[in-house]
């Protein structure tokens, strides 16, 4: 009998921590995109229901490659409890499976919509990219420019090393202009790792990502 009771109790305590650990089922409730695979250049629409009626509601985007895209607006309600949004995609864009995922800011609800973006028709570009110098040494001024990005968005970028490590440098002021073009500087601290590094920017509303190589030797 008391090893019953021992085991009666130890099933208790597994189901328990089993409801802890496992996410609740609004949070992990997908819902599909529409459409839910197309080339970069389309428009997916977001049909996400379940919230409270006429609740704020925030939303961003999961990139493939593990970023993500605060596209709120900070004035978008659910009417009905139904959640509406529409994106354009860019060439330039990550290709892969994108998340949208919208969060109810009263009710907690959170549901996603998975879609797939594939190559653009023609493989289009984003627009060139460049440095200058493409090598240098340690104090030595990198000026990068990029294309493709929405005009006048904020554009996030940071550094790849050699040693394979991140180093974050945005300042959070730079945009691309009414042309859709990234210019930023950058000056190479003395102690910087020789080797091939890359600048990567990413257009914070549009998605779209220019990967910039040079080299310090």
């Amino acid at each position: 009998m008391k090893h019953l009771i021992r085991l009666g109790t130890a099933l208790l305590v597994l189901s328990t921590v089993l409801a802890v650990l496992a996410p609740p089922i609004a949070t992990a409730q997908q819902q599909t995109a529409d459409p839910p695979a197309g080339p970069a250049g389309m428009t997916f629409t977001f049909h996400l229901n379940g919230f409270d009626n006429d609740e704020r509601v925030g939303y961003w985007l999961n990139t493939p490659i593990g970023t993500i895209l605060a596209i709120d607006n900070r004035s978008t309600h659910a009417t009905n409890g139904l959640l509406t949004y529409s994106w354009t995609t860019r060439p330039g864009v990550p290709l892969g499976t994108w998340q949208f995922v919208a969060q109810g800011v009263d009710s907690g609800v959170q549901k996603v919509s998975p879609f797939q973006v594939s190559a653009a028709p023609g493989n289009l570009s984003p627009g060139p990219s460049n440095a200058e110098p493409t090598v240098g040494g340690a104090t030595t001024i990198f000026a990068f420019s990029a294309n493709g990005f929405a005009n006048d968005e904020r554009v996030g970028y940071w550094l790849n090393a050699p040693t394979g490590s991140i180093m974050p440098i945005d300042d959070r002021k730079h945009y691309a202009d009414s042309d859709g073009e990234f210019n930023v500087s950058w000056l190479a601290p003395a102690g910087a790792a020789p080797g091939g590094w890359q600048l990567v920017a990413q257009g914070s509303q549009s998605g779209v990502l220019q990967i910039i190589s040079f080299e310090i030797r």
